[in-house]
């Protein structure tokens, strides 16, 4: 008995010219399939074939995922289950023709766009590394269906593209944190050892407008002062300078950056002004500034600087780590409000000229060496910022469910890209919107004051970095290239190996940690 399948019928026009699949029984009582008569599966024991076909894919490490593309009606999970019992099972489609088999999987992506006809998923890359997490994707074994292959020749290609994005991303991701991590380590110790003045925000049900500073940011700041009343106003740190510039003061900045330059960008609230400061335990601030200003924790419920504030400070507003200021600033003010979120210059694109609105600090310092034959224009055209972390921020924001709750907001700004369900609207649709809600009551802050003891404080911290060293949740912070290699080769000959260079690294990150808290 066959069965044909049309693409027409699942509402879908294929990238292939033409799709004729064929799903008929076998002769051990199973199914098999074929896609423009090429066979996905026998047609005697399609289950035995997925065995062999699984039984000789060779894994060389222990992986906490197993990611196969294309497998048609999934005859191959029984055998993984078998062979990977720890390890989570995921597919990609191609098709939406065997959907009715993907309840039996633990997660399903597909290589196809579900709403434009003829494309694929843009999306797939960020929805692959979404749900593994760069521990993941560098945990992960990935197979491909090798009859889909040849039936589905351009989504192959393509997810195969896809994987390799997210795996690229996964490095980079464990790069960062093996640079950074005794440094974020270090940017919460100063925390904990500085703040004095401890601020909480309660939820309020205004509107709430945040400001990053992309060049679309200047077409908003007349009305950001027209209507600077009706709304709670959150700035990234890198919008606070211009924003002060045309005297504007937010009711939070917000920060998340470890580095020197989000010192920087942060450092003119120290001549004067009372801007609340939002930090993260791994955000970069002078200790001057923790010691004289009104700080806001943020807690991500993770790793070495949570247990480190906690210890010292003990509370804070939960936040989300996702890579990006902007982001964990949108996640915030959603927490904040039951009102509308507004985003003013967030441009997320790649151009020649100023990326920020001027007066940046990066821009300030730099102008410092132009020179008759390094002019600014010369310096700035030949600027090039990472192009692939703003795709990987602009692919966050378009794939993420606000649940219609944050808009992008600009004087009728020409973005270069939009961002998926995100709705560019311009000052006339916020004025008709907040007609209803300007008068709602804002988040509210409340004050407390530390009285810290350095010598306590300092002793508390010795000892919670000693007893925390062989603990998983340190290792994975300290030492993550090093943490996955040990997760990859658990159970093989391989680990104790593993298990000496994680020991030899968390003695020096714990040294070096010793050493920053007795200066």
């Amino acid at each position: 008995m066959q069965s044909h399948v049309s693409a027409g019928e699942y509402g879908f026009v294929f990238l292939e010219d033409k799709v004729d699949i064929v799903i008929q029984n076998t002769s051990n009582g199973e199914q098999s399939c074929s896609v423009n008569n090429i066979r996905l599966h026998s047609l005697y024991n399609p289950s035995k074939e997925a065995s062999r076909f699984i039984e000789s894919s060779v894994c060389p490490f222990n992986p906490k995922y197993v990611l196969i593309t294309e497998p048609a009606l999934s005859y191959c999970v029984k055998p993984l289950k078998e062979k990977f019992p720890q390890a989570r099972l995921c597919c990609v489609r191609f098709t939406p023709a065997f959907n009715q088999w993907n309840k039996i999987w633990d997660k399903v992506f597909n290589a196809y766009n579900k709403t434009e006809e003829s494309s694929v998923n843009k999306n797939l890359s960020e929805e692959i590394f979404s749900y593994m997490g760069e521990e993941g994707v560098s945990q992960c074994f990935f197979i491909s269906w090798n009859a889909s292959e040849k039936a589905f020749e351009n989504f192959h290609q393509f997810t195969w593209n896809e994987i390799k994005k997210a795996v690229l991303k996964s490095q980079s991701v464990l790069a960062t944190r093996n640079y950074f991590a005794k440094r974020w380590t270090k940017n919460a110790l100063r925390f904990s050892l500085f703040a004095e003045k401890i601020a909480a925000v309660s939820k309020g049900k205004c509107d709430i407008v945040i400001c990053a500073s992309g060049p679309s940011l200047l077409s908003s700041i007349d009305n950001i002062k027209k209507f600077r009343d009706s709304f709670f106003l959150i700035a990234v740190s890198s919008a606070l300078r211009p924003l002060v510039a045309c005297g504007i003061y937010p009711d939070l900045c917000i920060s998340t950056d470890g580095g020197y330059w989000a010192k920087k960008h942060i450092s003119f609230a120290l001549n004067g002004n009372a801007v609340p400061l939002a930090l993260s335990g791994e955000s970069g601030c002078f200790a001057s500034l923790l010691a004289d200003h009104n700080v806001v924790p943020l807690l991500y419920g993770d790793g070495t600087s949570e247990d480190i504030l906690k210890s010292t400070i003990g509370k804070g507003l939960p936040a989300r780590r996702n890579g990006s200021v902007s982001g964990t600033a949108a996640e915030l003010a959603l927490s904040l409000t039951s009102g509308d979120v507004y985003f003013c210059g967030l441009d997320l694109s790649f151009s020649k000229g100023h990326v920020h609105m001027q007066p940046n600090e990066l821009e300030i310092n730099d102008a410092i060496h132009d020179t008759r034959t390094r002019t600014m224009e010369t310096r700035v055209s030949s600027q090039s910022i990472n192009k692939a972390s703003i795709d990987i921020y602009r692919s966050w924001f378009s794939t993420t469910d606000f649940k219609g709750r944050l808009y992008r907001l600009s004087n009728r700004y020409k973005y270069d890209s939009t961002l998926g369900s995100i709705k560019d609207v311009d000052w006339i649709f916020f004025e008709s919107r907040n007609r209803e809600s300007h008068k709602q009551e804002k988040p509210e802050f409340t004050y407390s004051e530390r009285d810290i003891n350095p010598k306590k404080d300092t002793e508390r911290l010795v000892e919670l970095c000693k007893n925390n060293i062989t603990k998983k949740n340190w290792i994975k912070e300290a030492v993550p290239s090093e943490y996955v290699v040990l997760e990859r080769t658990t159970g093989t000959p391989a680990e104790e190996k593993s298990q000496r260079i994680v020991s030899e690294g968390m003695k020096d990150f714990l040294n070096d940690i010793l050493r920053a808290i007795h200066r």
